[in-house]
């Protein structure tokens, strides 16, 4: 299809799932060309030979590295302790990369309620925050002092579909801001209740609904559970914190007509009998619309998002 058409083409063949994975989109003057794991209607179909594609540079393998995360223009590599002595080489070859500024190493797991992890400069620029963009979108992220995923994308585009016309919608555990003004942007939700415990988050937050330009985020400072209760009924809440978000669901359950819940288990069906045992407390039904798994997290772990409604 005509360049100009790529960025709204990409984003429906997303949530069509209809992208072939691995492969590289081709591009020439005038017109892109994606690779497709099936026909696609009202899209013309040719054949043509796509270039495989690699998530990290390919001197990496030689590590044993199978991947990294770029926020902006900070790429963050996760360095076992057997390669110490090889993370000069590897952030030499990630700082090569085009885009990328300064590259970082985890030296600790997300923690604390202000859900942040620490980490140590290896090469490039030393700085924490950058403007990362996603979808069209620009987000402004300190990478020390708030929660960002990259990976959660396609994800925060997908729940955007899902949002109907003068939708209230309460997004529990905000960080930046990505599925509230990914909401707001590409949605027509009435209000989106923007909630974060966070002080650095909502911050930023606040720089985002400026850089974006949405007027319908409402940012509020507190505990998820105090706040919910102020704000009554909602269409939809988004329950993205997956370690922790079983801790908030009756609160969510009682003031949400749709919940979607995150969570991380090896046990789906274990998740599902948590959730069923909650009927006790709350008085009424739980009912399972769906069930989606979002990305892996460890060999025997994923990451699911489930969709809830009270009856």
């Amino acid at each position: 299809m005509p360049k100009r058409q790529g960025e709204s083409v990409h984003k429906y063949l997303v949530e069509k799932n209809a992208l072939l994975k691995g492969y590289k989109i081709k591009r020439n003057d005038e017109f892109l060309y994606f690779p497709l794991n099936g026909e696609v209607p009202g899209y013309e179909i040719v054949d043509m030979d796509f270039e495989k594609s690699s998530s990290h540079p390919e001197s990496l393998c030689k590590f044993g590295l199978k991947s990294y995360d770029t926020i902006g223009d900070i790429a963050i590599v996760d360095i076992p302790e057997e390669l110490e002595d090889k993370k000069e080489d590897i952030a030499h070859i990630l700082l090569n990369r085009r885009s990328i500024q300064t590259v970082v190493r985890k030296t600790s797991r997300i923690s604390g309620t202000l859900r942040t992890r620490t980490y140590e400069h290896l090469s490039g620029e030393e700085k924490t925050v950058t403007i990362h963009k996603e979808y069209g979108l620009l987000f402004k992220v300190d990478i020390e002092k708030v929660y960002f995923n990259p990976r959660l994308s396609t994800e925060r585009w997908r729940i955007a579909q899902d949002v109907k016309p003068g939708e209230v919608v309460i997004d529990m555990f905000c960080g930046v801001g990505p599925f509230s003004i990914m909401i707001a942007k590409n949605a027509q939700p009435e209000v989106v209740y923007a909630i974060d415990i966070n002080p650095r988050a909502i911050e930023l937050l606040r720089e985002n609904i400026v850089l974006n330009k949405v007027n319908k985020v409402v940012p509020i400072l507190g505990d998820a559970r105090k706040k919910i209760a102020l704000l009554g009924y909602a269409d939809r809440i988004i329950m993205n914190l997956p370690q922790n978000a079983f801790e908030f669901l009756p609160e969510a359950l009682s003031h949400g007509k749709i919940v979607h819940y995150y969570c991380i288990t090896s046990d789906i069906e274990r998740e599902y009998e948590r959730i069923h045992a909650l009927r006790q407390n709350l008085g009424h039904t739980i009912h399972i619309m769906s069930q989606t798994t979002v990305k892996s997290y460890a060999p025997d772990m994923d990451m699911y998002r489930i969709d809830l409604t009270t009856m």
